[in-house]
């Protein structure tokens, strides 16, 4: 029936048809207005949620990371976001029968991409400065994918970009809690397994001062209309990262004591006679980094062994 015909083929130019992520990228690398790019990128972004995907540096990772500088934020937002789906060996969820391990392999393959160019992580994260919400969670979620799957080639690279792991300490100060618990959740889990001149670095750009004022920040809250219910999780969360910077550091030891986060920390021990146990959990955690201190460090490694070095010089 000629009719039946016409309306298969019809209901064919009517159903839209998923563009490659070879178009796309082409879509989006040829655009020259606003609308297209951001057209383009939101098709490749919704396109890297559902497919493993596979770039090269050039045309590919490069381009989503020129973008992720874009002055435009929604641009800046899905090239972050879309960076992150391609680094996560977890997306997407469902993949084909026959290739099990595609979206591990993808995100494996991606993140080696981004991490094979010095000059492409800290352009990632250079973003980070700006203000937005998204753009700021964006990017911390694509250095957590990378930690996560690529951890040493990800600290080699913030070791020789010490302003992009500066970025991420300054979002401590951010007074979205969300973005500040990611950043503080970062530093938390990556300190411990980061190399001893990482952890230098974190602690001499103002890692100590940033730590210590969101714990006293929870301090001046408690009992207060304004007060956090998740408080005691994250000032755990700031002491186990303050606990990170000392474990393996003399440099660090010497700035906390010599910079007045010492100080600081005595200053919390202050515990009313009426008092709850979220408080003398507080205390407890507190008198736990003051501990560490009378203790050697654990396997002081690089510059810091025999005593001195670090961001500090060797000797007195």
């Amino acid at each position: 029936d000629a009719r039946l015909v016409m309306a298969f083929f019809t209901s064919l130019l009517a159903t839209p048809r998923k563009a490659s992520g070879k178009t796309l990228l082409e879509r989006l690398g040829g655009a020259t207005q606003l609308d297209d790019r951001r057209d383009a990128l939101a098709s490749f972004k919704e396109l890297s949620a559902e497919e493993p995907l596979r770039l090269i540096v050039e045309g590919g990772i490069g381009l989503l990371v020129r973008l992720a500088g874009d002055e435009d934020a929604q641009l800046a937002r899905d090239a972050l976001e879309t960076l992150s789906n391609l680094c996560d060996v977890g997306v997407p969820a469902e993949v084909p029968e026959d290739r099990p391990n595609a979206n591990r392999v993808a995100g494996e393959h991606n993140c080696d991409m981004l991490l094979s160019d010095a000059e492409l992580l800290p352009a990632a994260l250079a973003p980070l400065e700006r203000s937005d919400f998204y753009v700021r969670f964006h990017g911390l979620a694509l250095l957590r994918q990378l930690l996560a799957t690529r951890a040493d080639k990800t600290h080699e690279a913030l070791l020789h970009a010490p302003a992009a792991a500066g970025r991420v300490l300054a979002l401590l100060e951010d007074e979205r809690d969300i973005v500040r618990n990611e950043a503080l959740h970062l530093m938390r889990d990556v300190v411990p397994t980061a190399p001893p001149e990482l952890a230098n670095i974190l602690a001499f750009q103002g890692g100590f001062e940033s730590l210590l004022t969101i714990a006293e920040g929870i301090v001046r809250e408690e009992g207060s209309e304004t007060a956090d219910a998740g408080a005691g999780a994250v000032f755990a969360d700031t002491f186990d990262a303050l606990g990170a910077l000392l474990a393996r550091h003399v440099a660090n030891r010497r700035l906390f004591v010599e910079g007045g986060a010492l100080g600081r920390v005595l200053s919390l021990l202050a515990l009313p006679p009426s008092h709850t146990s979220g408080q003398a959990a507080r205390i407890r955690l507190a008198c736990r980094t003051l501990w560490q201190l009378l203790r050697p460090p654990a396997g002081a490694a690089g510059g810091e062994a025999g005593g001195e070095g670090g961001g500090e010089g060797s000797g007195e």
